[in-house]
């Protein structure tokens, strides 16, 4: 019995426009952004998901919602936090020249090595990555059997990738994540594969490229 999960990250914000660190901030979509949410849903059409898992931010939710009247149907929303954006006050709504303008923010070390990135009250790579892959599961288990979507963020998309394709913590930044690619998780037994399986331009290409140069 196969798991079908089809995981993506939130449509274009105007923080990734504009270079800021959104964090766990309410987040607009830009114009952008809300068609590469509807585009996701015309593609999933072919495969429609019966609930979409969410984040609780204002960001994922919208790209969920426009992603369900694209696809012409009305799955179930279902907030989970175990795929919340990774949680560091300090760094949000700013502009990351200015986080890297105050060494005591550890943002170079997140830019360069982001599985040592440390700083007090803030949550580490590896307990973002603990906590997704824990939702992640569990969705496994719960879904089996089932086709559903994730809708999350980019932290989450990467760390989910790096657990499922078996990769160090280190490999991180490795991982390209498009803003509302779909990336299919089919998982039967305790196998998993990890494909792209829509044909949709440069970044679905490059997505694909990665993933076969893993299995290479």
């Amino acid at each position: 019995m196969e798991t079908r999960v089809y995981l993506l990250r939130h449509g274009q914000t105007y923080a990734n426009v504009e270079g800021r660190f959104a964090g766990r901030t309410r987040e607009e979509l830009t114009p952008q952004g809300r068609e590469q949410a509807q585009r996701a849903g015309e593609l999933l059409r072919v495969d429609p998901p019966q609930r979409i898992y969410v984040s609780p931010l204002h960001r994922t939710r919208h790209t969920a919602e426009l992603l369900s009247r694209a696809l012409g149907q009305a799955p179930e929303l279902v907030e989970e936090p175990g795929f919340l954006e990774i949680h560091i006050p300090p760094w949000e709504g700013r502009y990351k020249y200015e986080l890297r303008a105050d060494p005591s923010l550890q943002y170079e070390v997140w830019s360069r090595m982001p599985h040592r990135f440390y700083l007090p009250g803030c949550e580490t790579l590896a307990e973002v990555y603990g906590r997704a892959v824990r939702a992640m599961e569990d969705l496994f288990h719960r879904e089996r059997g089932s086709v559903v979507a994730v809708v999350t963020h980019m932290v989450v998309v990467r760390v989910l990738l790096v657990h499922y394709l078996e990769l160090p913590l280190a490999a991180y930044r490795t991982v390209p994540v498009p803003n509302a690619l779909p990336v299919l998780f089919r998982r039967q037994g305790i196998e998993i594969r990890v494909e792209v399986p829509f044909d949709e331009g440069p970044e679905a290409e490059e997505m694909r490229r990665f993933l076969e140069r893993l299995r290479t």
